[in-house]
């Protein structure tokens, strides 16, 4: 099943958002990731399920605007939905504010999905940011 069309850009955020972004906890099976940090310990555990990528992506808070719980929640669960029916392999992550301005945001960590198929998710979904890495390279934000 191919995904949804959409060829509109999120555009860049302002420098604030994306240094609340680079500042996020982007948590995976229990472990925290940190953007341009090396995470030795999830390369070895991403190796070992046979992965070499992943895409970091959640559905809640659409352009960084805030919306109610439950239709954050009901976000998550189409974006799970979807790829499940896309048969990506996936995990459930996370992300949050160290700092406690921003709440924790449900999301997924997709793996060895190309990166033009991760763009079009977080266009799909209206996200500014995703947080993509592979075996040996650190964490990264890119902006769809």
């Amino acid at each position: 099943m191919p995904l949804p069309p959409t060829d509109q850009s999120t555009g860049l955020p302002d420098q604030h958002l994306r240094d609340a972004y680079r500042r996020a906890d982007y948590t995976v099976n229990g472990q925290r990731l940190k953007i341009g940090q090396p995470h030795p310990e999830f390369d070895r555990w991403l190796a070992e399920l046979g992965h070499s990528s992943y895409t970091i992506l959640t559905a809640y808070n659409p352009l960084s605007t805030p919306l109610p719980q439950v239709v954050n929640a009901a976000r998550h669960r189409t974006l799970t939905a979807l790829v499940d029916q896309l048969r990506y392999a996936h995990v459930v992550a996370s992300g949050s504010d160290p700092a406690g301005h921003w709440p924790d945001e449900h999301g997924l960590c997709l793996f060895d999905l190309p990166e033009e198929k991760s763009i079009h998710l977080a266009r799909l979904y209206e996200q500014h940011a995703i947080v993509v890495g592979g075996l040996g390279r650190t964490p990264r934000l890119l902006y769809p």
